[in-house]
């Protein structure tokens, strides 16, 4: 997939194992990956990248701020940026409120990978920014420091979750 490759991706879940695997299947494709599991370091992440994001993958089930509100606030920072929102628990409610909020993709865990590679495929394809026109920068992020830090737990290959990424608890 040569349009995720050398594209930045910021992936926010509260899950280490899915962080993990999404890194691992999007780094696979050459995309410059970066997680966040909760809002503190959603902000130093993007902090750090200084809003030049291509895409945010985010989860809608977290602590302190879900990605209904991380939606919504990217999407009023950083319109251009496409957000593909994931979950394990997903209601057409929820699929709707989502994308009248301006979602580029909303899918269900557990997630096929060529089913996420070909949702950010068509959301890089139509939120490419215009050619000669620079991401928007976010002025005045800091980075804030992480109050928390999640538990690692190791991902077992050939599974019988092999080539799926992520499943809900």
């Amino acid at each position: 997939m040569k349009s995720i490759h050398g594209k930045s991706i910021l992936v926010i879940d509260d899950d280490a194992a899915m962080l993990r695997a999404l890194g691992k299947v999007l780094s696979s494709e050459g995309a410059v990956v970066a997680t966040a599991s909760w809002v503190g370091e959603l902000m130093e992440r993007l902090a750090e990248k200084q809003g030049s994001v291509d895409l945010i993958i985010t989860d809608i089930r977290m602590p302190v701020m879900d990605g209904r509100s991380i939606l919504g606030a990217v999407k009023a920072a950083l319109p251009e940026v496409p957000v593909i929102v994931i979950t394990a628990f997903a209601t057409p409610e929820a699929r709707t409120e989502c994308e009248a909020a301006g979602a580029a993709d909303f899918l269900e865990k557990p997630l096929d990978t060529p089913q996420l590679l070909a949702a950010i495929e068509r959301a890089l394809s139509r939120g490419a920014p215009h050619p000669g026109r620079p991401g928007r920068r976010l002025w005045g992020l800091r980075k804030a420091k992480a109050l928390t830090q999640a538990n690692e737990t190791d991902l077992f290959p050939g599974s019988e979750l092999a080539g799926k990424v992520g499943s809900p608890p």
